[in-house]
């Protein structure tokens, strides 16, 4: 009964939405009326009458697909002026014992919301997303921005932001439209580095811990593209530093974002490897891209204008030079030795900064707190360590692999939820 109700209803198509007018084309077994609902209210609606010869091609055997084509405008206060809405355009056949279709459906909004998201003021609501973005959802949705803190409050957030984005007019607003084109450019760059970049490492033997190239994912490193992207937005000023490139495949891809934003970015590595360190599981030398092979990836598959390399142990590095001011590191060092020797750069970092860290697993967060131990091969020790020395203890979350997101807990600005993020790139198409 399903299969016959669908091969005797409509079919259709919303060729264009441009303000007011709705045209496009829909066939039926009979005369059709095309109509506008939103809501429970039908607001206009239509009797296809003007040609399409391009229907008729397509449909050759239906008699009414040379004249299958519709046009109308919508009324004034369709949609009221503070509204976001469903529009459902449905083709109903005047045999009323035929089934109808709903042949397409758009988020449609009020003029007034615009405005008010257009016009939004600067708030003080902070949270893991683009300041921008958060102050215009708050002056129309407060109650979507009461609860950044939590898992449930970011995803509640990011579905009011998913449904502005996919709403014509609203979605070309340059808060949204700048936010939805980064995270579209970046993420698409993320996808070309992970396709493209080498795959495994010619000086290592197959089966060596550093055989392959790519240690890091597009899930963890996005984290830290985005973070980069909120951070600006708050304000926050400094540059970015890496430390720890192996062969740049990390490099390629966040030297993009900092390209897309305006960032100096840092790279810190020895160019040859790992120092030694008794009882870490690690080997002297492991993990060695050379400066000239890491500069050639990152100039191929990343943006190498924007990038400044830093030859040598981290040690050695800091003897006698010191960072300028920075809004976020990203450290992906293995060894407890190296992250005390570049933990003198947290002095440069900006209070409202963010660092993320490899070696990390889920089970070291737990409500807030950091629950971990020192070892050899363990790097966080070091960096809370540091900040409790500056008087700025660090909450974190886990991020996905063995990354892991930290900021100062009572200045920091918060990393969003790794699965909320995905789910927002993904719902937006890219």
């Amino acid at each position: 009964m399903a299969r016959l109700r669908r091969n005797l209803a409509p079919k259709g198509n919303v060729d264009a939405l441009a303000g007011a007018r709705v045209a496009g084309w829909a066939l039926g077994r009979g005369p059709l009326s095309v109509e506008a609902w939103v809501g429970d209210r039908c607001v206009a609606h239509s009797f296809p009458a003007i040609h399409r010869p391009d229907v008729a091609h397509a449909y050759p055997d239906h008699r009414r697909a040379a004249t299958c084509g519709f046009a109308f405008d919508l009324p004034a206060g369709a949609i009221a002026s503070d509204a976001l809405a469903e529009l459902r355009i449905v083709a109903r056949p005047t045999r009323r014992w035929l089934p109808s279709a709903t042949i397409a459906s758009f988020q449609m909004a009020g003029d007034g919301l615009e405005r008010k998201l257009s016009e939004a003021r600067n708030g003080s609501i902070v949270g893991p997303f683009p300041k921008q973005v958060i102050d215009a959802i708050a002056a129309v949705w407060p109650e979507e921005c009461a609860d950044l803190g939590s898992v449930a409050g970011q995803a509640r957030f990011a579905a009011r932001v998913k449904q502005i984005m996919l709403t014509p007019g609203l979605n070309a607003l340059p808060v949204f439209a700048d936010y939805a084109r980064y995270l579209a450019t970046t993420l698409a760059h993320c996808r070309f580095v992970e396709r493209h970049f080498p795959a495994t490492n010619r000086q290592a033997e197959a089966g060596a811990a550093d055989f392959h190239c790519k240690p890091n994912s597009v899930r963890e490193l996005f984290a830290i593209i985005h973070q980069l992207y909120v951070l600006k937005s708050w304000g926050v000023t400094g540059d970015f530093a890496e430390f720890g490139c192996f062969k740049g495949y990390s490099s390629a891809m966040l030297s993009f974002a900092c390209s897309q934003l305006g960032l100096n970015m840092h790279v810190f590595n020895s160019f040859e490897g790992l120092p030694p360190a008794a009882g870490s599981g690690y080997e002297a030398g492991q993990y060695a891209g050379g400066l000239d092979e890491v500069r050639d990836h990152v100039a191929r598959f990343g943006a190498i204008n924007c990038v400044t390399f830093h030859k040598g142990f981290f040690a050695d590095t800091f003897r006698e030079w010191r960072p300028p001011a920075l809004m976020c590191l990203w450290m992906d060092v293995d060894l407890e030795v190296s992250a005390r020797d570049l933990m003198v750069i947290a002095d440069a970092l900006d209070p409202r900064s963010s660092l993320f860290s490899h070696e990390c697993n889920a089970s070291i967060f737990e409500d807030g707190h950091i629950i971990t131990s020192p070892s050899p091969d363990n790097p966080i020790p070091p960096m809370l360590a540091r900040h409790e020395e500056l008087g700025r203890p660090l909450t974190g979350r886990y991020v996905a692999g063995y990354t892991g997101a930290f900021w100062p807990r009572s200045t920091g600005i918060p990393v969003v939820d790794t699965e909320v993020l995905a789910d927002l790139a993904r719902n937006l198409g890219v």
